[in-house]
């Protein structure tokens, strides 16, 4: 990692199993979880330039992105507030890079406990475990279209779209008739500017032919001024002018056989289309592509007013049967989730009944489901929306419960996921993730010594002015750090010294 805030030149290994991040408040432990969720969703970059590697056992091929399995370098960097992405040094999109670690790496962020409270969110999770990805496509397409007729059916006028279609249909039958061609204009212009040469060539030959018939005639008048012995001169000289005007008539015919005056009109249809749906040649022609597609539209639309009733309950009643399936899968993944669920809740020292609480509404582009979770921490009686009696330490271990539940990716980050909890509860936390760390690549920033005392490998982050360093910590200054975090050493000698007196 490069030049990312005060982190200059920071390499870090994590390894398998638990790996804890801690520090003191301050010295931007979360920096570290930045530069991670840069790879991902996760932005939340907080400097203009920097760049990061990451290696990453990839444990699948990705065939389609042309990325095989094995170590891969994956490379982000930022200038000029633009984000650029590679694998084994070669440029790739963003979502190139998303697709590939959102299937290794997961990036639970502080604070993502709130998120329970949305419903949407809730909607995400049970799609996720029903593996409805599917039919939620098939479901959206149709979607769109329900959406799309109802949309015609509000805004269309079938007199209007009539009216339209006739004009448009006029407008490509005027363009088509006139068979028009960008290079038979050009080809026309070049033929009208020689022909316009030609008139005066044609004037002008028109001219000399005459004058020479007025020379042949004063020629001949001169044999009777002359004697004989120049006859001959006189005969060669009115043959040579007889010679030439006939090459002119000659010329004279075949210029006039051009036909100046279709060329001008075919220009001039050119220039009258031009006029009305240009201002170009190539203006015109993209018109009449763009028209001709909306006549298709406004047939389509005229179609769709003409069998709405139908269209609409086709629609609605695939819409329905798909909404169904989807709400089904999501009520069967909502009973799997609640008893995992239920089981880590215990195990983190919160006795609470929880369930997913489903409404049928109208068709939405979600399906037929609105969910929210209830609960309860009383054994019996009736069950409450969570953002109603919920605090925030009790979301922030049912988070963590629903994340150790639906844990999927073989990396997991998670990102002061002990706020608001402290005593038991922090030990419970502290086991549940070593537990997790032994199928799981465990990746924690923490506050808490309880978590700290479970690591494979302990990472501290210092901070010195402008300057942060990240330590592996050793066997004895992570006791430092721990009896740190814990309050220091007179800290757990009074601990010590309360045990002793019970």
């Amino acid at each position: 990692m490069n030049e990312y805030v005060y982190l200059k030149n920071v390499d870090i290994y994590f390894s398998e199993g638990l790996n804890v991040i801690t520090g003191e408040t301050g010295t931007g432990k979360s920096l570290l979880l930045d530069v991670i969720g840069s790879f991902l969703d996760y932005q939340n970059i907080r400097s203009e330039t920097f760049s990061a590697d990451m290696v990453v056992n990839l444990p699948d091929d990705f065939e389609d992105l042309g990325i095989g399995r094995g170590q891969r370098i994956f490379t982000v960097e930022r200038k000029n507030k633009r984000m650029f992405y590679k694998i084994d040094g070669r440029l790739v999109g963003r979502e190139v890079v998303q697709d590939i670690l959102s299937t290794v790496i997961t990036i639970h962020k502080q604070n993502s406990h709130m998120k329970l409270l949305d419903k949407d969110f809730i909607l995400e999770v049970l799609d996720n475990v029903a593996e409805n990805s599917e039919l939620l496509r098939d479901y959206g397409e149709l979607f769109r279209e329900y959406q799309q007729v109802l949309k015609i059916i509000s805004n269309s006028d079938k007199e209007m779209e009539l009216k339209k279609l006739e004009e448009l249909r006029e407008k490509v039958k005027e363009i088509e008739e006139a068979n028009l061609d960008i290079h038979e204009e050009q080809d026309l212009e070049e033929r009208y500017k020689k022909s316009l040469n030609i008139q005066t060539t044609v004037q002008n030959y028109n001219a000399a032919s005459q004058q020479l018939e007025e020379i042949e005639y004063a020629l001949r008048k001169i044999y009777n001024l002359i004697e004989e012995k120049y006859h001959q001169l006189l005969d060669t000289a009115i043959e040579s002018i007889a010679e030439l005007s006939n090459r002119i008539s000659k010329d004279i015919f075949e210029l006039e056989e051009m036909n100046i005056e279709e060329i001008e009109n075919r220009l001039w249809m050119y220039k009258k289309l031009r006029r009305k749906y240009g201002p170009t040649t190539e203006d015109v022609l993209d018109n009449l592509s763009k028209w001709r597609n909306d006549i298709r539209e406004i047939e389509r639309t005229i179609e769709i007013l003409d069998n709405a009733a139908i269209k609409m309950n086709k629609v609605e009643n695939e819409l329905q049967i798909l909404a169904m399936k989807i709400s089904e899968r999501r009520k069967n993944a909502a009973e799997k989730i609640v008893g995992m669920i239920a089981k880590h809740l215990k195990e983190l020292n919160m006795n609470a009944r929880i369930e997913f609480a489903f409404e049928q509404k109208n068709i939405s582009k979600n399906g037929i489901d609105e969910v929210e979770l209830v609960g309860s921490t009383l054994s019996k009686g009736q069950l409450y929306p969570l953002r109603k009696i919920a605090s925030g330490g009790e979301l922030s271990r049912l988070m963590l419960a629903l994340e150790l539940s639906l844990a999927s990716t073989d990396v997991l980050v998670y990102d002061e996921i002990d706020a608001g909890i402290g005593g038991v509860t922090a030990v419970k936390l502290a086991e549940k993730l070593s537990e997790l760390s032994k199928n799981h690549q465990v990746i924690v920033v923490t506050h808490l010594p309880q978590i700290a005392l479970k690591a494979d490998k302990h990472l501290a982050l210092r901070r010195f002015g402008d300057e942060g360093t990240i330590e592996e910590l050793d066997e004895e200054r992570r006791s430092e750090e721990i009896k740190r975090m814990f309050g220091g050493s007179e800290v757990i000698e009074i601990i010590g010294d309360l045990k002793d007196k019970v």
